[in-house]
């Protein structure tokens, strides 16, 4: 014997259970619209701190040529490393900020900071001229996998007598 169901609407349990599933289908595309909007921000940020690296790179590297860097040091300080250069004027390194003739360069990505363990050199390229390289490291998640986010500072000089850089630097971690 065949029983025939009742055909004038829908229970409360069917109700339940479509609301229910609709339910789970709003949560997940919300999830997925923050996720998404997470994602924008972030790539957002690391645009904003590639401007920020560039402009104080040019700003740095212009100093070098137009005062003519004729010698510098390095030095811990506290929970900040400083880089004084022969023309006055020093480069503070943070953990999430450079601060360059009193402005400050903030790093807006999550998950990002400066190491203070700098890398430097100082090669003499031949008899009348020298490279120093200073590279700040980008730790992304305490690591630094790519070099494209460091702030690398370069500088060809001219070999004289009074010139007076550190050889090179070693950080105490």
């Amino acid at each position: 014997m065949v029983k025939i169901m009742n055909k004038r609407g829908v229970t409360i349990l069917e109700l339940l259970i479509s609301i229910s599933l609709i339910s789970i289908i709003i949560i997940l595309l919300l999830k997925l619209i923050f996720s998404l909007d997470n994602i924008n921000n972030s790539k957002d940020y690391a645009s904003q701190d590639e401007i920020e690296r560039t402009t104080i790179i040019k700003n740095i590297e212009s100093d070098f040529l137009e005062f003519n860097l004729t010698g510098l040091n390095i030095r811990e300080n506290d929970d900040n490393l400083i880089i004084s250069f022969s023309y006055g004027k020093d480069l503070i390194v943070k953990e999430n900020s450079l601060v360059y003739n009193d402005e400050e360069y903030v790093l807006n990505s999550k998950n990002a900071k400066y190491d203070l363990c700098i890398d430097y050199s100082y090669k003499v390229l031949d008899s009348d001229y020298y490279l120093i390289n200073i590279n700040i490291p980008v730790l992304i998640q305490e690591n630094n996998n790519t070099t494209h986010d460091d702030i690398t500072l370069t500088y060809v000089g001219l070999i004289t007598d009074n010139i007076d850089y550190i050889d090179n630097f070693s950080c105490s971690k």
